[in-house]
Formats: C-alpha cells, sequence, structure tokens
C-alpha cells in the first residue's frame, strides 16, 4: 500500500478530532493497527477507510463500553462495525447510569428530609412530633458493658450479616429500647434497604411501618432513661420503640454531636 494514499497519525488525528496519543493508545490496545508501519522511522500511516473505526470507538467511549471489548462489534479487521449492536449495549448501559442517579437522589432525598427533622428538633426546646417513613433495622442485643470496642465488634457482625443477606447498608445506627407490657429489650442496630427480590430475610431485621414519634434532643445518649423523658408515653399501655441516634444537621460537629431520642406512638392516641 502507498504511503501517498494512506494518512499520516498527524492527519488522522486532525481529521477525526482525536488526539495522537488516544491513536496510539489504541494501537496498544489492538483496536486500531495501522495500515502501514515505515520500517525506518517507525511512522503509522492509516488509511481513509479507518477513520470510520476511530468514529466507532468514539462512540464506545462516549456509551461507556469498555475499548478492550471493541473487538466484540467489529469483524474482517475493523472494516465490518456491528452499530446496532453497540447501539443496543450503550442503551442497556445508559439505563443502568440513569437507574444508579436516580437510586442516589433518592437517597440525596432521604439525607435531606432527615437533615431538616434534625434542624428542626434541634431548634425546639421540647417534643417535636415527627413523622418517620418505614425503617428496616438490623437488631442485636445490646452489650451489658457498653465497651466502644464491643460496641464496635458489634456494628462489624451486623455489617457482615447485611452483606451476606444482599441488604444495602444506610448511614442509619444506634441504640433501640423495646418496650412491651413490662418487658425492656435494650437493642443495637443498623439501617438497611431491602433491594427489589431479595426475599430471605435475616431473623434479626425489623421492619418498622411508617409512624408518628415524639422526638427531643439529647446532649448525650440517654435510651436508658426513656421512660422518665416520655413519662406519658410510658404511662400508657401499648407496644412502643424508641430510637436514639445521633442528630442529623447540615453542619455535623464529628467531635461532638448532639443525640435525639424519638418515641413511637399509637396511632390512635397519637397527639
Amino acid at each position: 500500500m502507498k504511503k501517498e494514499n494512506l494518512l499520516s497519525i498527524g492527519a488522522l488525528s486532525k481529521q477525526t478530532g482525536v488526539h495522537i496519543k488516544s491513536l496510539r493508545y489504541y494501537d496498544s490496545l489492538g483496536i486500531l493497527r495501522p495500515a502501514c508501519v515505515d520500517p525506518g522511522s517507525g511512522y503509522r500511516y492509516y488509511s481513509l477507510q479507518q477513520i470510520p473505526v476511530v468514529d466507532a470507538i468514539q462512540l464506545c467511549i462516549d456509551l461507556d463500553i469498555p475499548l478492550k471489548q471493541f473487538t466484540d462489534y467489529c469483524m474482517d479487521g475493523g472494516s465490518r462495525i456491528h452499530y446496532g449492536k453497540l447501539i443496543e449495549r450503550g442503551t442497556v448501559l445508559a439505563k443502568e447510569r440513569i437507574q444508579a442517579i436516580q437510586e442516589r437522589l433518592s437517597k440525596l432525598e432521604k439525607m435531606r428530609t432527615e437533615i431538616e427533622r434534625g434542624e428542626l428538633i434541634q431548634r425546639s426546646e421540647g417534643m417535636v412530633q415527627c413523622s418517620f417513613p418505614a425503617m428496616n433495622l438490623l437488631l442485636a442485643p445490646y452489650p451489658e458493658n457498653d465497651a466502644e470496642m464491643k460496641v464496635l465488634a458489634l456494628f462489624h457482625r451486623l455489617v457482615r450479616t447485611a452483606e451476606s443477606s444482599g441488604l444495602t447498608i444506610n448511614y442509619f445506627s444506634g441504640r433501640l429500647l423495646h418496650c412491651q407490657g413490662s418487658q425492656r429489650e435494650l437493642l443495637f442496630y443498623i439501617g438497611v434497604d431491602v433491594p427489589e427480590g431479595v426475599q430471605d430475610l435475616p431473623e434479626n431485621l425489623l421492619q418498622l411501618p411508617a409512624g408518628e414519634y415524639l422526638c427531643c434532643k439529647q446532649a448525650a445518649p440517654a435510651v436508658e432513661n426513656a421512660a422518665d423523658i416520655f413519662l406519658e408515653q410510658f404511662a400508657l399501655d401499648y407496644e412502643r420503640y424508641v430510637i436514639e441516634s445521633e442528630l442529623s444537621l447540615g453542619d455535623y460537629d464529628c467531635a461532638a454531636p448532639p443525640f435525639v431520642l424519638c418515641c413511637s406512638l399509637p396511632n390512635d392516641l397519637a397527639p
């Protein structure tokens, strides 16, 4: 093949708008071999028929298709390109990205709602009634000696349970007091989300329905004193959950975060 009928790598770069370094990289991947390499100078030369190949490679990049997979969409040394397959694969990837972005936006919206609720509680001098969405909590008995290392080990154990069960861990964790009649149980929890299709749920998963809670801020953990803090609620006979967590704020103090106690209210007795 005569050089005068070929494009130098610089000419191909100008023709396609692709940097020379990128064209050399495509060569190293084996997806854009030069039509000719000068044995003396080592200069690369390309045919006009390779311009559409460069365009197809750029389409792969735009669609986030790994370049190492480019050969799956072409044949005959790159002279035939399966654009139908490229578009089909790109469509699947684009839908996956859209779903991931929607899930991210949903998570951010939940966090924004938590911050708004937290700042409302922070501004209040007393009790605040709040509506909580349904929550999924993985539970474990809270150690009698709440040494930091024991709690940390408990946290990691629940994380492993969540991962092995296919559950998605969220940022929510703390202590929970379960009260039914004269029985009281102090538990440690982490919040999880149950992805669609997961059916084999662990036995220590508590699925709390959406409901009303009475909330108040605390300078330090105080769930053990819930009966004194929520006097009216503990005087009533109903199954209740008191959730303790760090207060979600837009300006978060990592060194000394405030806490919040939230006591579930019965549907027919909510203020």
